[in-house]
């Protein structure tokens, strides 16, 4: 159990390491090895942060003689903690996601049809709108940590919660993926939400019997299919109304790649499906290695500890007038050198986090991170902290999104949130280990 998570991760990363290089979309120009090489050390720096969480319990609580009586009254006080904990950020997420559905409703009902999601994500992406400067999008972006809160705690806690709170989570979670997916377009809040229901089920999985392991197994399994099956039909819509094929997607996309119409994914699936498929698997989970092999040619420049960050560097930008933050950014300066785009192309979260620590000090920051996320995994394991749970699924989400980019802290709300997340646990997480 212990080394399980880490065990996932690995199988995770070098699959999609395996995609990029022998996948159906191909790339011009492309250093591969020193991607291995990289990627290598990347996990080898997990692996020490890991290490050094194990051999440092700092988790472990004294033991204490209590009688019966004495246990009962501290469980019922910690379940009561953890309670009013869930609830309150059950009803502070449920708000604010119903102040931006209303906000939609009134300014435009016909983006809440399922048949607009493709024209929805183009008209909010290619055009300027500005509802998000909106109070309901403001609220939204400084309660990040109570929506993240909720999704993964609403789903941890289900059983205790009371049947009002229970319809609460489920409106929440429809209006979530009405507002996100359907009238923004976008299929990230759904993931998320799958991403985080896996990870609590696993954490669900270690106390449970044979059945309702092989259960949750499947179940998982179902929610996964459930994902690649939406996001391919949404990609293949998508691209349909750009007039994007598998045939052009290379020339539309500035001559540095194009897709193999051989491989085995275009055979079973067609170009129009398969297009849509071969995006989910080379284009988002595995594309961004070879903008990591453009920005290994770059030299290095100092972005003041800033440019790991779109929204910090945006900021500054708009605070002190000057665009300098993130022009230094290797993302930037790809773009400009190499003309892949650093902002409309993924290319992993290490040349967001080498602008400001260098490639090597990038592997440094992967030693804390592998030492918190393995803390919070054996907080857990131990005594069921909520918050070490919020903490490892909010982690366990941005390492999904190391080949693709900087998840966590690149958007105002998602920075918002992590850096709170973060924050709180440092805290407050010892109080939950009951």
């Amino acid at each position: 159990m212990k080394s399980l998570p880490i065990k996932m991760f690995t199988l995770y990363i070098l699959t999609t390491l395996f995609l990029s290089f022998y996948g159906p979309m191909k790339y011009y120009n492309y250093d591969k090895f020193p991607v291995f090489i990289y990627i290598i050390g990347f996990l080898l720096s997990l692996y020490i942060g890991y290490a050094i969480a194990n051999k440092y319990k700092i988790v472990i609580n004294k033991k204490r003689e209590y009688s019966d009586e004495m246990v009962n009254a501290i469980s019922a006080n910690n379940k009561r903690k953890i309670m009013k904990f869930v609830k309150i950020s059950l009803n502070i997420a449920f708000l604010s996601i119903l102040l931006e559905f209303l906000e939609v409703l009134l300014k435009n009902p016909a983006s809440l049809s399922i048949s607009n999601m493709a024209s929805n994500y183009l008209d909010l992406n290619l055009g300027e709108d500005g509802s998000f400067y909106s109070f309901p999008i403001l609220f939204r972006f400084l309660t990040g940590f109570f929506r993240n809160a909720t999704m993964i705690l609403g789903i941890y806690y289900w059983k205790n919660l009371k049947l009002r709170f229970k319809s609460i989570f489920i409106f929440f979670i429809i209006l979530l993926v009405m507002v996100n997916m359907v009238a923004y377009g976008t299929q990230k809040f759904l993931g998320d939400i799958i991403i985080y229901t896996i990870i609590v089920l696993a954490i669900k999985m270690m106390d449970s019997d044979r059945r309702r392991t092989k259960k949750i197994v499947m179940i998982s399994i179902s929610l996964v299919m459930v994902l690649i099956i939406i996001f391919t039909f949404v990609q293949a819509q998508r691209y349909a109304l750009l007039g994007i094929t598998a045939e052009n997607y290379g020339f539309r996309a500035g001559g540095q790649l194009y897709f193999d119409t051989d491989h085995i994914i275009f055979k079973i699936l067609g170009n129009e499906l398969g297009l849509g498929f071969a995006i989910l698997l080379t284009g988002y989970l595995s594309s961004g290695y070879y903008g990591l092999s453009l920005c290994f040619k770059l030299p290095f420049q100092w972005t003041y500890g800033i440019g790991n960050s779109y929204f910090m560097s945006k900021l500054i930008a708009v605070l002190f007038n000057t665009s300098e933050i993130y022009e230094k950014t290797y993302l930037n300066r790809m773009t400009e050198v190499f003309g892949r785009n650093g902002l409309r192309t993924w290319n992993t979260i290490f040349p967001w986090l080498a602008s400001d620590f260098t490639f090597i000090g990038t592997l440094f920051v992967f030693v804390i991170v592998g030492y918190l996320w393995q803390t919070a995994w054996l907080e857990i394991i131990k005594h069921q902290n909520p918050i070490s749970i919020v903490l490892f699924a909010t982690i366990s989400l941005g390492l999904v999104f190391v080949p693709a980019n900087n998840q966590l802290l690149n958007s105002i709300d998602t920075f918002i949130a992590t850096i709170f997340t973060i924050s709180y646990w440092i805290m407050f997480h010892r109080r939950y280990n009951f």
